[in-house]
């Protein structure tokens, strides 16, 4: 099945609202095994939208449009799908019952242009819209199907997955191919060192291997193709890449799928009844407003210290002026100083630092932009990395908070493995 998505809304081509729906309606088509072969976005005219929507009806199976749902005159989506699909529209009273309820509900009186958003192309299968005014469609006629949806995401997803996600199932049915997904996550390795590492690997033949970019990872997504029927064949060939691939990546790999970085660091320390503090140079607090989006992160932060300047990590870390003089803030000494002042001021387990040179300017040949050294502090004694990232400012920052939070992990890592603070 072949499918197009298009979005609808001026605001999506000036820029002023980022089409997220198209991502994640991708996402969702594509584990069906459902091919999105366009993505095509048009503005509130309703000229150029009939092109797009005739042309989408005659290219491809499968049609979801996102807005041109609401109840002005430049919401014409319903009538548009219509008139290309040569249907009539005709009013639908448990809609429009609906929408009346729901500013009953606010106790405001709905205006009379609301009911057009009632109306829809004959034959249509209803989808209703708890959260809003605009309800759903799906239309299916001459073998093509067209499946209507509101622009706003909170309003678009739940609609998808409640009503629309069951119909696709139906309409696929067992014995059509889906793809079976996996996402490895990596950390500290380079997109052309994992491709070389794992190039035998990139030409398997019933898996295939992407690698994804991110910001401060790198993904490496695994997609095997099978049936309902044959799902198990497909998640066993899933299994044997992914256990080659930790293999050879060791402990780089960090997690999979919906794990992230921050996850496992807290569901770590939690376990192990672990707590943390932190303090903060370059990470200008980043690192600490980062490991409180944990929830549950009460139970393993218990605060930090952001001492950017030098008299700061004097006067709150104890760093001493002696090791800020002869080896400069942004120096293993520092770093080392940094944690051990932290740990020993709130008590913590764990206590680690970031100190760093984070841009654009203030960089040097001895200590360039993107220089980092991020200390780690514990019971059995201080230990600091050197790290050179590269980037702008804010890359930099991302960077040294989750090559911070990597250095946690790996300490929890080896302290299981029974290693000193430093090993591995």
């Amino acid at each position: 099945m072949k499918a197009e998505i298009v979005a609808t809304g001026t605001e999506l081509l000036l820029g002023e609202t980022l089409n997220t729906s198209a991502h994640y309606l991708t996402g969702k088509l594509s584990s069906l095994g459902i091919e999105v072969d366009y993505h095509t976005t048009v503005g509130d005219n309703s000229e150029r939208l009939e092109q797009v929507l005739r042309q989408a009806i005659d290219r491809s199976d499968l049609l979801i449009t996102t807005g041109g749902l609401g109840p002005t005159a430049d919401d014409l989506t319903k009538e548009l799908v219509a008139k290309v699909l040569d249907l009539q529209m005709e009013l639908d009273q448990a809609s429009l019952q609906q929408i009346v309820q729901f500013f009953g509900r606010r106790k405001a009186p709905m205006p009379s242009s609301n009911e057009k958003q009632a109306y829809f192309p004959k034959g249509s299968k209803i989808l209703p819209n708890p959260i809003g005014t605009a309800p759903g469609a799906i239309i299916e006629k001459n073998g093509k199907t067209a499946i209507i949806l509101p622009g706003p995401p909170f309003e678009m997803k739940p609609m998808f997955d409640d009503y629309v996600w069951s119909e696709l199932q139906r309409m696929i049915g067992p014995d059509s191919e889906r793809m079976n997904e996996r996402v490895v996550k990596v950390f500290g390795i380079g997109e052309s060192a994992i491709e070389e590492v794992l190039d035998d690997l990139m030409h398997l033949p019933d898996v295939s291997i992407a690698l994804l970019a991110k910001r401060a990872e790198m993904h490496i997504r695994l997609v095997a193709r099978g049936t309902e029927t044959t799902s198990r064949i497909a998640e066993d060939s899933l299994n044997h890449a992914e256990d080659e691939i930790r293999q050879r990546l060791g402990d780089k790999v960090f997690g999979r799928d919906q794990e992230t970085m921050l996850g496992i660091v807290g569901q770590t320390l939690k376990k192990n009844h672990w707590t943390i503090a932190t303090a903060e140079s370059c990470t200008g607090g980043l690192l600490g407003a980062t490991l409180t989006q944990e929830s549950g992160s009460s139970e393993f932060y218990l605060g930090g210290v952001v001492s950017y300047s030098n008299s700061l990590k004097q006067q709150l870390l104890g760093v001493q002026e002696k090791t800020l003089n002869q080896f400069g803030a942004v120096s293993e000494e520092v770093a080392r100083e940094m944690a051990e002042g932290i740990r020993l001021k709130s008590g913590s387990d764990l206590a680690i630092s970031t100190t760093g040179i984070a841009g654009p300017g203030g960089g040097s040949d001895l200590k360039p932009v993107g220089l980092v050294y991020i200390g780690i502090a514990s019971p059995e004694g201080v230990y600091a990395q050197k790290f050179q990232f590269y980037g702008e400012r804010e890359s930099v920052r991302q960077l040294t908070v989750q090559a911070a939070l990597n250095g946690i992990r790996q300490y929890m890592l080896n302290k299981e493995r029974g290693l000193l603070l430093g090993d591995g």
